[in-house]
C-alpha cells in the first residue's frame, strides 16, 4: 500500500459540480433520499498518528454536509511532507458548495504545498488552498448561474484540520468547530479545549469585526429573534461560496427572490479567508473532535469531550451523534426512537446535518505508513 492512497466511500450521489470529474469523491446512486434515517460511520480505522473515529446523520431533504480524512502525502511531489488532513464541509443553500470543496480543497492545498520553494505546511499554505478553492468556486458560479441561480446562493462553512508532526494547524471560515481533549495520568477531568474561532454573526467580537470593515453599510447586522444575521440572511461571517453576499452583479434574477438584497452590497461581506491556529501537540493531547455546527447546537466542548472519553474508540463518533439526537429529542419532548424515524421532510425542523470526525493521537516512535482517503 506504500506510497497510494486506498479510499472509502460514504454518502449518496452529489448533484455539486464536480461530482462526477473526480472518482474518489462521486458516489452514485439515491437510495439514501429514501430512508427515514440516513447515517453514516467508519468505526475505527488507522491514521499516520493514532486512529480515526467519523460518524454523519443527515436532517436535510439533501445532505448539506460533507467531510473528510486524507492521511499520507500532503505535496505532489515525492519525498514531501506527510501527515493528516481533516476536512469538514457545512453547507447551506443546498449541497452544491460543500460538494465542490470537497472536490477541490485537499487538491489545493497540495498543490499551494508544492508550489512552495520549501515543500512545507504552515498557516500561508492553508490560506492559499482556500482562496484557491473560493476562486475556482467564483468562477463555476459566474460561467453557471444563468443556468443554476442557486450557484450564487448556496455555500459551505469550512472547517480543516492539518496534523503534520506534532504541530496541528486548524482552519476555519465558519461555525463549525474543533475541541481539544486533553489529560495527565491520574487525570478524572479531561480538558476540553477550543482550537477554533466561531466565525458567527452571534459572537460579539465577530460582529465588532464586520462593523469596523464595513462602517458604511447600516443595513450590514440584524437581530431576528434572539439572533444575529448578515444583511438579515446568514449567521456566518466566513464561508466558501455564498457569492451573492460578495459581489452585487448576482443580486438579481435567477438568484431566488428570497436571497435578492433591497440594498446592493459595495463590498464582499463575507469572507474565505479562514482563521488559521497552529497547536503544538504533547503526550497529555489524546483526541480532538472535528464536527459541523449541527454538533455544537446540541452539546457543549466538555460534554463533547466527556463523551467520547467515557465511549470506547471503536464508534466513538457514532456515541457522540446519538448523544446530540438524544439531546435534539428531548429538547422537542419526544423519545430518541421518534426523532430518527422521522421523514426527511421534517427533520430539518427538530436537528441539523451533522458531520463528526475523531482523530485519537496514540505514542508512537514513527507516523506508521498507512495512507488513506476517507469521505462521508
Amino acid at each position: 500500500m506504500a506510497g497510494r492512497y486506498f479510499s472509502r466511500l460514504f454518502g449518496c450521489s452529489a448533484n455539486g459540480m464536480g461530482s462526477n470529474d473526480n472518482p474518489i469523491t462521486s458516489i452514485e446512486g439515491d437510495q439514501c433520499k429514501k430512508r427515514r434515517h440516513y447515517q453514516r460511520e467508519k468505526k475505527l480505522a488507522q491514521h499516520l498518528y493514532g486512529q480515526y473515529s467519523m460518524a454523519l446523520v443527515q436532517a436535510n431533504s439533501e445532505n448539506e454536509d460533507r467531510c473528510q480524512l486524507v492521511s499520507g502525502p500532503l505535496s505532489n511531489v515525492p519525498g514531501g511532507p506527510t501527515g493528516v488532513f481533516v476536512g469538514i464541509y457545512d453547507g447551506h443553500a443546498g449541497d452544491i458548495c460543500s460538494q465542490f470543496v470537497l472536490d477541490n480543497l485537499f487538491n489545493d492545498l497540495k498543490t499551494a504545498i508544492t508550489d512552495q520553494h520549501i515543500n512545507e505546511v504552515n498557516p500561508f499554505t492553508i490560506q492559499q488552498a482556500y482562496l484557491s478553492t473560493e476562486e475556482k468556486f467564483l468562477v463555476h458560479a459566474r460561467a453557471n448561474w444563468g443556468q443554476n441561480g442557486k450557484l450564487a446562493s448556496t455555500g459551505s462553512c469550512c472547517l480543516s484540520g492539518v496534523v503534520h508532526g506534532h504541530t496541528l494547524y486548524v482552519a476555519n471560515a465558519g461555525d463549525s468547530r474543533a475541541v481539544l481533549a486533553r489529560w495527565g495520568v491520574g487525570d478524572e477531568n479531561a480538558e476540553a479545549v477550543q482550537l477554533s474561532i466561531d466565525c458567527n454573526a452571534n459572537d460579539a467580537q465577530q460582529r465588532d469585526e464586520l462593523r469596523a470593515e464595513h462602517q458604511d453599510d447600516p443595513n450590514l447586522l440584524k437581530l431576528r429573534n434572539g439572533r444575529w444575521l448578515v444583511r438579515d440572511r446568514i449567521e456566518v461571517t466566513r464561508a466558501i461560496g455564498d457569492v451573492y453576499l460578495k459581489f452585487s452583479e448576482f443580486n438579481r434574477f435567477p438568484l431566488q427572490a428570497r436571497f435578492r438584497l433591497q440594498h446592493s452590497i459595495l463590498r464582499p461581506i463575507l469572507k474565505a479567508e479562514p482563521i488559521v491556529e497552529a497547536y503544538q501537540l504533547d503526550e497529555h493531547d489524546k483526541f480532538v473532535i472535528f464536527a459541523s455546527n449541527g454538533l455544537w447546537g446540541e452539546v457543549t466542548n466538555e460534554q463533547a469531550v466527556t463523551v467520547v472519553r467515557a465511549s470506547p474508540r471503536s464508534g466513538a463518533a457514532r456515541a457522540l451523534l446519538r448523544e446530540a439526537l438524544v439531546r435534539a429529542s428531548h429538547r422537542h419532548n419526544m423519545q430518541y426512537q421518534q426523532l430518527i424515524n422521522l421523514p426527511l421532510d421534517n427533520k430539518r425542523s427538530f436537528h441539523d446535518d451533522i458531520s463528526i470526525v475523531i482523530l485519537f493521537f496514540d505514542t508512537l516512535p514513527e507516523p506508521v505508513n498507512i495512507p488513506v482517503v476517507e469521505l462521508l
